[in-house]
């Protein structure tokens, strides 16, 4: 009976963990992008007779959500590829495509990958490292890629990026272009990105022809002369003079466009197949001027576990190994959280025993041992930590925004207090050592969002992290870095409309932080504000766990009876006793107590009149049984020399 009931509490945790996060895509179904998930994407991009460019990103990511404008406008610019080689985007912020961007060491976001024509597995990607925001550069790049694998694996149907032999005349061009109203020929030397570009773009299209020419070629000196290089000439089938000319060193999207204008103007009576698509004009949003949003402005219990469970299963696993400098920056951290993570005590000793795992990993951890510890430990402790993540005030206006990062920074600042709150009098406290420098090394190392953790890590050394030294700086600083950064994003693309960023606290809920002209006072003011806010941790949207029956007993009477739920259990409550060596004693700290079992949110559940003369009558039995067993011992001896000498199965 009881395996088959332990058997069902693996299910039911099993069922939990795989518990998903959805997280709205930053592309739509309008945009000229192929979006996958885990379940498709080994079956459309594998053995496929086309190559794959593939942007991994994360739409919590504020790098990602300010980048997607300019990704959508590289798609639009790449439409007519398709049939070579195709924009895909996969959102790595949902929780079925975490194993899919671990297998392909997604780290950061975003993160760019070809995938090569009938490409078997991720042996056959490269790692774009080239800068993603210049547009005319990635598609040069892009074109380069296709040659190379074009030039390697042949592939029949897709163009030839062989340049016409210096023999080859117009007429011999003509005859090899079928119905083509117009013959494109083009000049560059090798890498000749711009020619292939266009070499794509126009190979579906039978009403033009292009060619790759060496700015040697004859044509190219007959009519550029020794500056053929990045040039172009069009002929048409009525005439035997060029129609157009270019200038010098020409960009691939302008030849492509002349083409079309010159196709436009020739009044062609076929449409052209899957032909570059105009840009779209992104709308310019001006930010209405919102009233603070008080609701935002709590630090809520859902939000540090939510983050914290993210953290977790998400950020840390999602590379492969975690190995040197890496593994040194997770022990640093995962050391901090077991001195300083706000919450419960089980999630303190799920921190605790992380951390004394993690101690005797000394070369490296997977990120199935990882995650497998992870499990084992929640499980061990009744899943302190949900595997469903849910946002309260961290909740954006769309599901993209906000959430996590809000996360993360209101448990970063919880942590900072609870560490002054516990060590401020401690003389061996370093708070730049002990909570600043993890939290820096986890955001750098661990953050997902790559431009984010970058950013977070030139303001550490512009605000002078390693001179903090007083206790009362583990706050102060952590609090003036994150207004620098919201005055950096106020704004921009990954700020919420309904919820701005701006400096904190506002004067709504701190009025005394600010004198008459509207300036900050002393840090002093301030710190205590900060302390009382980030130690106010309010539990709404957290549902009752599940219930037990408990009797409890001091000095030997009873105090109470009846059902609770681990969510009003004292060890289940907000600011749970420091765990220590072990794991399983908890250190009473002196600025810390134990609720009264008579308060009300610990009083039995049951309240009915026969529970109460259950606890009437219980003093008077326990009486009753004392004065039976005195009884019995006195007469111990008598008993025992009876039962031996008349017992017939005496030994």
């Amino acid at each position: 009976m009881r395996r088959k009931w332990h058997a069902g509490l693996i299910l039911l945790t099993l069922a939990a963990v795989t518990s998903l996060v959805t997280s709205d895509s930053l592309y739509g179904k309008d945009d000229p992008i192929l979006e996958l998930d885990v379940n498709t994407f080994d079956d459309n991009v594998y053995n496929k007779n086309k190559a794959f460019f593939v942007e991994f990103y994360s739409s919590w990511c504020g790098a990602c959500i300010a980048y997607a404008p300019t990704f959508k406008k590289f798609a639009g610019h790449l439409s007519a590829w398709s049939p070579i080689v195709q924009v895909t985007v996969v959102n790595c912020a949902e929780d079925k495509n975490l194993p899919l961007c671990r297998e392909h060491s997604i780290a950061a976001f975003p993160t760019l990958k070809y995938f090569k024509y009938q490409s078997k597995s991720k042996e056959d990607v490269l790692h774009y490292k080239g800068d993603k925001y210049d547009l005319d550069k990635m598609e040069a790049d892009i074109a380069g890629l296709v040659q190379a694998d074009a030039d390697q694996q042949k592939p029949s149907e897709w163009p030839s990026f062989s340049p016409i032999d210096s023999s080859t005349t117009l007429q011999e061009l003509w005859s090899a272009s079928g119905d083509a109203e117009l013959l494109v020929v083009a000049f560059e030397e090798n890498p000749a990105t711009i020619v292939w570009a266009n070499l794509i773009n126009f190979h579906k299209d039978r009403r033009v022809r292009v060619a790759l020419g060496k700015p040697q070629h004859p044509l190219a000196v007959e009519h550029f002369g020794a500056t053929a290089n990045r040039r172009f000439i069009v002929f048409n089938k009525a005439n035997t003079a060029p129609v157009f000319k270019s200038e010098e060193d020409v960009k691939w999207l302008s030849m492509q466009e002349k083409i079309n204008e010159l196709m436009s103007e020739l009044g062609s009576v076929g449409k052209a197949p899957n032909l570059q698509a105009p840009d779209k004009v992104e709308p310019v949003i001006t930010q209405p001027q919102v009233a603070a949003d008080l609701s935002q402005f709590s630090v809520q219990l859902v939000d540090l576990q939510s983050a914290m469970s993210y953290m977790l299963y998400n950020e840390i696993p999602r590379r492969e190994i975690i190995s040197g400098n890496l593994l040194q920056y997770l022990k640093a951290w995962m050391h901090t959280l077991k001195k300083y993570a706000p919450g419960t005590t089980p999630v303190r000793r799920l921190f605790y025993r992380l951390d004394e795992w993690l101690q005797t990993k000394m070369d490296s951890v997977t990120a199935n041992e990882w995650t497998e510890k992870v499990n084992e430990i929640q499980l061990e402790l009744g899943n302190p930590l949900p595997r469903e993540v849910h946002w309260v005030a961290c909740q954006g206006s769309k599901p993209h925004l906000r959430g996590y990062t809000c996360g993360v920074w209101t448990m970063a600042h919880a942590i900072s207090v609870e560490a002054y709150k516990l060590d401020h009098n401690n003389p061996s406290f370093r708070p730049a050592v002990d909570v600043l420098e993890p939290f820096r090394g986890f955001i750098v190392n661990f953050l997902s969002c790559s431009e984010c953790a970058q950013n977070f890590d030139k303001e550490a050394q512009t605000h002078q992290l390693h001179t903090v030294n007083k206790p009362e700086d583990v706050i102060l600083w952590l609090w003036k870095v994150h207004n620098f950064v919201n005055k950096r994003l106020s704004g921009s693309p990954s700020d919420d409309p309904k919820h701005p960023k701006q400096q904190f606290p506002p004067k709504a809920i701190c009025t005394q932080c600010y004198d008459a002209n509207g300036a900050l006072v002393d840090d002093m003011v301030l710190l205590d504000f900060l302390k009382t806010y980030y130690s106010n941790i309010k539990m709404d949207g957290i549902k009752d766990g599940p219930g037990y029956k408990f009797t409890e007993y001091k000095d030997g009477k009873m105090q109470a009876a009846g059902q609770r739920h681990l969510d009003i259990n004292p060890k289940f409550a907000i600011h749970a006793e420091q765990v220590n060596d072990g794991g399983e004693r908890l250190n009473a700290h002196p600025q810390r107590q134990w609720r009264n079992l008579e308060d009300a949110p610990y009083r039995s559940v049951s309240k009915s009149e026969g529970s109460y003369r259950l606890f009437f009558l219980l003093p008077f039995i326990a009486i009753g049984v004392f004065v039976f067993y005195c009884k019995y011992r006195r007469n111990r001896s008598k008993f025992w020399k009876t039962f031996y000498y008349n017992n017939d199965f005496k030994l």
